[in-house]
């Protein structure tokens, strides 16, 4: 019952069950994000872009790395935006970071306005995929990077290993040549694909031209 309440809270959180995986999810996905951090030069000018923040992790790490420049949260979730919020409040009141609820398909910013922008484990939920990439390519500056960081990654090795959590969210999980695909048809160049072979994790770069 526990891990059925969870995975319902994984794409949109709320309520009790959804506090709970938020705070699985700060927990559970640092790990991953330091790892593909470690793949994206951040400056300390940079305006940067986390969508789908979560808990907000990702928002404070991206805070740490960024001097002068400020760090963005999008979350659908209403409760996502709340704790994250909550997580960077310090952040927020010295204008370091902004949180919003929005959608990947229609982003609230102007176009060209990131030097970087991240997602970390929310690319199954996009509800467009191919458009919502074109969506982020609009908002990203020239030369700027989109960092994507998965942990459901499909693998000859164990074709079957995400089953049930794909059934039990209606999601795929994703391949490495099929995501270098898609961000070619959406528009993105430069792409490189970075695999951690004792996770199974995978995070990839794309720029605009």
């Amino acid at each position: 019952m526990k891990y059925h309440k969870l995975v319902e809270n994984a794409g949109r959180p709320q309520g009790f069950w959804g506090k709970m995986m938020i705070k699985a999810m700060n927990k559970g996905h640092s790990e991953l994000t330091d790892w593909a951090l470690a793949h994206l030069e951040i400056k300390r000018n940079y305006n940067a872009l986390d969508i789908g923040c979560g808990g907000g992790k990702t928002v404070s790490k991206l805070c740490k790395k960024i001097g002068n420049g400020k760090v963005f949260g999008v979350d659908f979730s209403e409760l996502c935006v709340e704790k994250t919020k909550k997580l960077n409040k310090n952040n927020i009141m010295c204008g370091k970071a902004s949180i919003l609820q929005a959608s990947v398909s229609s982003l609230p910013f102007e176009d060209n306005k990131f030097d970087v922008i991240t997602a970390v484990e929310t690319f199954y939920f996009w509800p467009d995929k191919l458009n919502d990439l074109k969506e982020v390519y609009r908002v990203l500056k020239s030369g700027g990077k989109l960092l994507l960081v998965f942990e459901m990654v499909k693998s000859e090795d164990e074709p079957h290993k995400w089953d049930k959590v794909e059934k039990s969210l209606g999601i795929e999980a994703v391949s490495k040549d099929g995501i270098v695909d898609i961000l070619l048809h959406a528009g993105y160049q430069n792409i490189r694909t970075y695999s951690k072979s004792s996770t199974g994790w995978l995070c990839v770069t794309a720029e605009k031209e």
